[in-house]
């Protein structure tokens, strides 16, 4: 069988998607790449820079809302394990935030600052609202879907991107949180009982998936 170059490009990104995703599960959280804090000469506006426009957007709003969420986490978490977990989660958002931000800034001349849409808004003020083990799974629950989600819009990039360093954060992003969703399932099933997977698997229909909160490509 013979795939034209974009079939190839496309087939790529998500078997390099899965395949990480897969060995992050597998092997637990990897060393992840460096990412430059600093990009390269201006780019061209075309069609494909256009794109990678609007996705350093949508994905420095989905790590703000993450970060929102996790800043909410190291106040009410009464689990030491936890609250680290949100640490980590506001320290390396922020710092993939800044890099995307210089990106656009350098690239494009955007100097573009992260937004907040209602649903987040409302998400965030839901969980503070909440306390003791309630908030504890709430939140475990919402940031586990939240990764899901980002996991899959990071494959987008990968497909996408015009810049290799854009490319590279995705991979990042990829590691990192498949790492984190070991991490917080295993605490719902080891402190809570609960089993959760917080994604429908591809073609199923027999469970509701849990709202995406990252959702970059879904109405504000």
């Amino acid at each position: 069988m013979f795939f034209n170059s974009k079939t190839q490009q496309n087939w790529a990104a998500k078997f390099t998607t899965h395949l990480l995703v897969a060995m992050t599960l597998t092997f637990g959280t990897l060393v992840a790449t460096k990412i430059p804090a600093k990009a390269d000469a201006p780019a061209p506006r075309n069609r494909l820079t256009i794109v990678e426009i609007r996705l350093l957007r949508d994905l420095i709003d989905g790590h703000n809302f993450a970060v929102q969420m996790a800043q909410v986490c190291v106040e009410k978490a009464s689990r030491n394990e936890l609250r680290t977990l949100c640490e980590q989660v506001i320290e390396a958002q922020q710092q993939e935030i800044q890099t995307m931000r210089s990106w656009l800034n350098n690239w494009y001349g955007i100097n573009y600052q992260p937004t907040a849409n209602n649903f987040g808004r409302n998400v965030v003020k839901q969980l503070e609202s909440l306390n003791g083990s309630k908030f504890e799974i709430e939140f475990m629950k919402t940031l586990t879907s939240h990764h899901w989600g980002a996991i899959e819009f990071a494959g987008e990039i990968i497909d996408r991107a015009y810049h290799n360093e854009f490319i590279e954060l995705a991979s990042n992003v990829v590691i990192q949180q498949a790492g984190e969703i070991t991490q917080l399932r295993r605490m719902l099933r080891e402190v809570y009982g609960i089993q959760y997977n917080g994604a429908t698997p591809a073609g199923s229909s027999s469970m509701e998936p849990e709202p995406s909160l990252l959702a970059p490509g879904t109405s504000r």
